[in-house]
């Protein structure tokens, strides 16, 4: 079997490190290659405790250049480490924790009833799509930038279209990099006028970022642009959701209510069981043994992610959708792995997290308050696409709200 886990990720998707490990005899920890290079392959708590431990792991170098620069930009903090990417990083959490965090939920709460009361008159909606528009143009207003609505859904699918590139296919990767060259574009533009006077920001997230004049303008919007597409990113955990309340319509009424608790509780279950980012990537910094086997430095450490968030040790009956699992119990930073692991401030974990939380929970609801059915053909989970989507973006037909919203009161907060 050929144990290179980038052929494994062309031919298997989200099955390639599972296919890997079966052959390793079902062992937690093995070793495998990854773009020629020895790799050890890591899960469970102990192994996410090892590929953050910042004395032996990097993630400098860590991911291809053509992957990197579609889906982080040129610049961005993920390239970086040490004290300069904990100096880079301080910015993200000041913009992304706390009050603010629950008022970007609030937008999109407040967006997303709007766009729902029009989904009625329509026979049916493409739910990821709706979710990308959503999503972006509620980022964007929360981080006080004041466009238009047909430049915010312009935005919005430019940043989807980046996000679905990262699986690397063909056609789809020339699709996301123009997209990204156009994203790049506008965020530099909006950096400008910041600098220049011509927007006032005094405040707002964006006029956090263009205040680091460390940071050129080009550099500044690309790290503008990672504030907003990871909540964009997060329709594709949102897409998931009408098909997580098929394998429970137990919990359809409890969410509907409103319940933090309840609805924080689906939320990380979907994120625990649908997939996303398959796996991760370091570089070790120093040379490295493991159970007699010698990695040297600049061998890749891959964290495997899906393996860790369904580990068998960990998660009893992994593959089961029980949300009731998280009811008033929140996951330690090294068992649940969706957004990485660690600590934001020191490692990679991304710190828009609390952001993703939040959106799911008052997407949830609301999905819960309204009747639908759910195309059949968007009902499978496809593992060689990455990232995984449903065959018609997860189509709702005949759409009624059944509820009415929840007084301001009442909403969920992260």
């Amino acid at each position: 079997m050929n144990r290179e886990i980038s052929i494994g990720l062309v031919r298997h998707g989200y099955g390639a490190i599972a296919k890997l490990r079966e052959a390793s005899g079902g062992a937690d920890w093995f070793t495998a290659r990854m773009l020629g290079r020895r790799a050890l392959v890591v899960r469970g708590e102990q192994g996410v405790r090892t590929f953050y431990d910042s004395e032996l792991v990097t993630r400098k170098g860590a991911i291809p250049a053509p992957l990197r620069l579609l889906l982080f930009g040129r610049g961005a903090v993920h390239g970086l480490a040490g004290e300069v990417h904990r100096e880079r990083k301080k910015m993200y959490l000041e913009v992304v924790g706390g009050v603010s965090a629950d008022r970007l939920t609030e937008e999109v709460d407040r967006r997303l009833e709007r766009a729902m009361a029009g989904w009625e008159d329509r026979g049916s909606v493409r739910l990821f799509d709706e979710l990308t528009v959503v999503y972006g143009a509620s980022v964007i207003a929360w981080a006080g930038i004041e466009v238009g609505d047909a430049e915010a859904e312009a935005v919005s699918r430019d940043l989807a279209t980046v996000v679905d590139a990262f699986g690397v296919r063909g056609a789809g990767y020339a699709r996301g990099y123009a997209a990204r060259l156009r994203a790049n574009r506008w965020a530099r533009g909006i950096i400008r006028d910041v600098r220049g006077g011509a927007r006032i920001a005094d405040g707002t997230v964006v006029g956090r970022v263009a205040s680091n004049r460390s940071l050129s303008d080009s550099v500044a919007g690309v790290e503008l642009l990672n504030i907003l597409r990871p909540t964009v990113a997060v329709a594709y955990f949102g897409a998931f959701l009408p098909l997580a309340l098929e394998r429970r319509p137990d919990w359809r009424e409890r969410l509907a209510a409103g319940r933090p608790a309840d609805l924080r509780a689906f939320g990380h279950e979907v994120r625990r069981c649908y997939p996303f980012v398959p796996l991760l990537t370091g570089r070790l910094v120093r040379d490295h043994t493991w159970k007699g086997h010698l990695f040297r430095r600049r061998n890749f450490i891959v964290l495997d992610v899906i393996g860790t968030n369904q580990d068998p040790s960990h998660w009893p009956e992994p593959t089961s959708f029980e949300p009731a699992r998280f009811i008033d119990r929140e996951p330690n930073a090294y068992e649940y792995v969706p957004h990485g692991g660690g600590d934001p401030a020191r490692g990679h974990r991304c710190p828009g997290e609390p952001l993703a939380v939040g959106i799911l929970e008052v997407t949830a609801r609301a999905l819960a308050r309204t009747d639908y059915e759910l195309a059949p053909e968007s009902r499978s989970v496809p593992l060689r696409r990455v990232p995984s989507l449903p065959p018609g973006r997860v189509e709702l037909r005949h759409l009624h709200r059944t509820s009415a919203p929840t007084p301001d009161a009442d909403r969920p907060t992260t």
